[in-house]
């Protein structure tokens, strides 16, 4: 049987870009492979207002427009409500009264995915693992190409009056077999990370920190079909390249939809390196060395920095650090800490984000431990109510949900109010959390508190002793978190990480009941 992907199969070019205030030093262009699926779904957009703007618009369409009564209601300061009334007014979004116009109804209402209109647009899915690209293109950029005497095409960019000739290395699966057609979930999911990535990422990894989407949402799921019974096979322009004056000789791939840097891309060109000599070779001249020398090396590099941070957590959290379940999340933590402190002004930008990233895993997995010892049950049916047929609904009525929170979290002993955002924790994220389906981190605190209040001997009865902030320094790792991963034109520096990464050491600590005395890193 011919292979599915011939040298004449379309190629796709959505004008890749690096991330925002990134240079390349080098770089060489791919031609990926992906199977296309014609599909409906709801239109897939950037978004319009940010959180806070849609809840005081919220408020407004309740007729709430007194400032301070927006500010008690959302539990934000007087100040930021009058703002954000101000910037909704300049919008043209509410009235002088502080109603919303027309055009802020619209706005909205079309902030809900269910309420978009439904359009023909396509996605696109890894021919090795069938997963989809969290992308929905509704129109298709098709490549100029010049084929070369052995029917290979390079691709040519830049403009008519000056285009130029770049060579690429086409990546041509021979297996004829085709993975399973993406289901309605799948498609579901694919168009839900693409707006969250047209919203504020540099990269389509990252889950929304801030918003769910209910992935068994009746009325959405019924408007997503597929038009195509087979996908069509066809290449995606890209690059793998070097960031100007980064000296860890590491390299990146480009996002082939033109949204920054794509981490699973990279990951995908390692998975084919064995598969593929030419696709091998392209990358060791990027890097000009061995692939193989370049592992060795990176494999001391990493031993050096394991014993060291090893070193560090025992100085900090004592030797019983090593008995806490998350142990070697807080090593993977500290050794790209030593990694950025290592490579100073020189460390990437996108490490430190990563740093980041690791910080909120370790906290996710202190909550994942305690909810091994202390499962949190049905406490979710506390923010749920069943419908006239006997089916479980999520209570809409945020400020009942956030007072529900509000009062476990008193009863604790911790610090109250609460962050606005882990007060603003979702029903259905506590849910997904109480059955590990959907794991956030606001979620796992929040049905950690449930809990709680019912086990004296659980750990955060024993934390709110020790430290009653303790809740808003998990809200701020998750927030910092959250913003590293989105905020992909903001710049981050280490100065302003590390009181973060002392925060989760304090924070896991107390959690696991670790004494760490007067030491360097636990101060108030």
């Amino acid at each position: 049987m011919a292979a599915l992907f011939q040298l004449d199969s379309p190629v796709l070019h959505f004008g890749p870009r690096l991330p925002a205030g990134v240079r390349y030093s080098q770089r060489k262009f791919l031609l990926w492979p992906a199977l296309m699926y014609r599909v409906v779904a709801p239109e897939v957009r950037p978004r319009q207002v940010n959180i806070l703007q849609k809840a005081v618009l919220g408020m407004c369409r309740a007729g709430i427009t007194f400032p301070p009564r927006i500010g008690e209601k959302l539990r934000i300061h007087t100040d930021l409500a009058t703002l954000i009334l101000s910037e909704l007014l300049q919008r043209g979004l509410i009235k002088q009264d502080g109603l919303p116009t027309p055009a802020g109804n619209e706005v909205f209402e079309a902030e809900a995915l269910d309420m978009r209109p439904a359009v023909t647009g396509h996605v696109f899915q890894d021919p090795w693992s069938g997963d989809l690209w969290p992308r929905f293109v509704q129109r298709l950029d098709y490549a100029e190409l010049d084929r070369r005497e052995n029917g290979f095409p390079d691709l040519i960019l830049g403009t008519k009056g000056k285009p130029r000739r770049e060579r690429a290395f086409m990546c041509r699966p021979l297996d004829p077999s085709v993975p399973p057609a993406p289901d309605v979930r799948q498609i579901l999911r694919a168009t839900r990370r693409h707006k969250s990535a047209l919203r504020n990422s540099e990269s389509f990894e990252s889950a929304d920190e801030d918003e769910h989407l209910d992935l068994d949402a009746g009325p959405v799921l019924e408007r997503i079909s597929l038009v195509d019974d087979s996908p069509t096979p066809v290449f995606l322009s890209t690059f793998i390249y070097l960031v100007e004056n980064e000296q860890t000789g590491d390299w990146h791939a480009c996002d082939p939809f033109g949204l920054g840097e794509s981490p699973a891309l990279r990951r995908a060109v390692e998975r084919e390196l064995a598969n593929f000599p030419r696709l091998r070779e392209t990358v060791e001249a990027l890097v000009g060395s061995s692939l193989d020398a370049q592992a060795e090396k990176q494999r001391g590099w990493i031993a050096e920095v394991r014993a060291l941070a090893t070193s560090n957590l025992e100085r900090k959290l004592t030797v019983n650090a090593r008995d806490l379940p998350e142990f070697e999340q807080l090593l993977q933590l500290e050794m790209a800490y030593v990694d950025a402190q290592l490579l100073g002004d020189a460390c990437p930008e996108q490490r430190l984000r990563d740093l980041l990233g690791a910080a909120r895993r370790v906290l996710e997995s202190s909550f994942r431990s305690i909810a091994a010892r202390y499962p949190p049950g049905d406490v979710w049916r506390h923010v749920y109510f069943k419908d006239k047929s006997g089916k479980d609904r999520p209570v809409q009525d945020q400020i009942y949900v956030s007072s529900v929170y509000e009062a476990r979290a008193a009863a604790l002993g911790f610090k109250t109010p609460l962050p606005a955002a882990l007060a603003g924790t979702r029903p259905n994220h506590l849910k997904a959390a109480c059955y590990e389906s959907g794991w956030r981190l606001r979620g796992a605190i929040v049905a950690a508190m449930m809990v709680a209040t019912d086990r004296p001997d659980h750990p955060l009865v024993r934390a709110a002793k020790r430290r009653p902030e303790l809740i808003e320094d998990l809200d701020q790792v998750a927030t910092m978190a959250g913003d590293a991963i989105h905020a992909g034109d903001s710049s981050l520096e280490l100065a302003a990480i590390s009181p973060v990464i002392d925060s989760v050491y304090r924070s896991v600590a107390i959690l696991g009941g670790i004494d760490v005395g007067a030491t360097q890193l636990v101060g108030g």
